[in-house]
């Protein structure tokens, strides 16, 4: 059978957005070798997604500034780039396996920079064709130049709503509402501080100015509709954003929801990495509990691609001064870690945290499913299923899973993992994380289970 590709680099650098270029290029203007591992056709992320026809192109003009700056110098390093291939073990930290031509990346040092994904918020129909995540309609409209629907409704908590509204009314779309959970109180008690971030606002009313109808105070209850979704109905809610009544319908072909985000935190869980919360701990120099491991971005907890940048160079440098360390006989030098960065870090730090004081998920969103609403939609459990099976005493996950067959689908529990640890008396809590992480042809399994 023949060897596994293999690649070996110092650095390793998992995830192409903003986080995963920065952390490439500072830890290879540092003079070490590096790659970049990336599941898109092309760097960017999704923030920086890139349209079908210009994946080809160095910097395409259709990014905004800053990200063409950065692909165009991410183009004229020496990185190597990995694109379009996923991770999908690692055996130990340092050592990846990939789904693409180039089968095993080597690393010296890793730097985890894996994003975030929408969050999923179960309700009456969120399975319906022409339901799906703000972050879906967007690489929709970002990557194909289509829209999800001609009338579409989008529900949630977060700055994320205004772009994503914007952009489908922009590519064809009428946007008939935007359900906004918070209310006008909830920001104007964090206006003060947010006087400290003048372009971030400045940013916020640029995106209030294309879309007019938003509905302060309302969350989605339900989607209906026979073969796909022809009504949605949102309804005013308290302050932990549970319905309190006074509903309202409108006709649809479409909805897009966006209650925030979960950090993608699979590889890191694989590596052994702590963490805290629903991300990734960290140090102060984007260190996890793993040596040799480093972590940036949504990962970290989510905070926007200003400060993904940051974070992404100062685990680039850590890493590569990590790197040196190890290698001192050989003649290479320490890198220095510009002193400005943490600074620039913790100022960011600060909005992300007024960011999550409005918008993190409130408790009120769970009473939206019935017991009849499906949580796992690869098993098709619902709700009344895990309750009945924790009223049987199935009171762990790892439980849930073997009743339920909860977490057992393609996505192992991605999408449907904070839903039904919601159901448990205590959380947080977690199904267990294992290879393939990722799906992998059987060949490839099989070819390194020789190895």
């Amino acid at each position: 059978m023949a060897m596994m590709e293999e690649l070996h680099v110092d650095v390793a650098v998992v995830g192409g957005g903003p986080a995963g270029m920065s952390a490439a290029l500072a830890a290879a203007r540092a003079g070490l070798r590096v790659a970049l591992i990336d599941e898109y056709a092309a760097p960017g992320g999704q923030i920086w997604r890139r349209r079908f026809d210009e994946v080809g192109e160095a910097a395409p003009r259709s990014l905004p500034g800053a990200a063409r700056e950065l692909c165009a110098a991410l183009a004229a390093s020496t990185v190597t780039v990995l694109s379009g291939v996923s991770v999908w073990a690692a055996p130990a930290p340092g050592d990846l396996l990939l789904t693409g031509p180039v089968e095993r990346v080597r690393a010296t040092a890793t730097v985890l920079a894996t994003g975030a994904y929408d969050r999923p918020i179960a309700f009456p129909g969120w399975t319906l064709p022409g339901v799906m995540t703000a972050g879906g309609a967007q690489a929709l409209a970002k990557g194909q130049g289509i829209v999800p629907g001609r009338r579409v409704l989008l529900a949630g908590a977060g700055p994320f709503l205004l772009p994503v509204a914007a952009q489908l009314a922009a590519t064809g779309a009428k946007v008939v509402a935007v359900a906004e959970a918070t209310r006008r109180r909830d920001w104007a008690r964090v206006s003060p501080r947010m006087s400290g971030h003048p372009g971030k606002l400045k940013e916020y009313v640029g995106y209030r100015t294309k879309v007019r109808r938003i509905e302060w105070g309302h969350v989605l209850v339900r989607a209906e509709g026979s073969d796909r979704v022809e009504s949605a109905t949102i309804a005013e809610c308290g302050p932990d954003w549970a319905p309190t009544g006074n509903e309202r319908t409108y006709d649809v072909d479409a909805v897009c929801t966006a209650y925030g985000f979960l950090p993608s935190v699979d590889l890191a869980r694989a590596l052994g990495c702590e963490l805290r919360g629903d991300a990734v701990a960290h140090d102060a120099d984007m260190a996890t509990s793993v040596p040799g491991v480093y972590v940036a971005g949504e990962a970290t907890g989510i905070g926007g691609s200003d400060l993904a940048r940051v974070e992404g160079e100062l685990a680039g440098w850590t890493a590569a001064a990590y790197v040196a360390r190890g290698t001192n006989g050989n003649g290479k030098a320490k890198p220095t870690v510009p002193s400005e960065l943490r600074a620039r870090r913790a100022k960011l730090a600060d909005f992300a945290g007024i960011l999550g004081e409005l918008f993190d998920p409130r408790p009120g969103l769970r009473s939206l499913a019935t017991p009849d609403t499906i949580l796992c939609r690869c098993e098709d459990v619902t709700l009344g299923e895990v309750d009945a099976a924790v009223a049987g005493g199935a009171t762990s996950m790892s439980a849930l899973k073997v009743v339920t067959r909860a977490g057992q689908g393609p996505c192992q529990g991605r999408t449907c993992e904070r839903l039904v640890a919601s159901r448990l008396p205590e959380e947080p809590a977690r199904f267990s994380s294992r290879a393939p992480m990722r799906p992998v042809q059987l060949d490839v399994l099989i070819k390194t289970a020789a190895e």
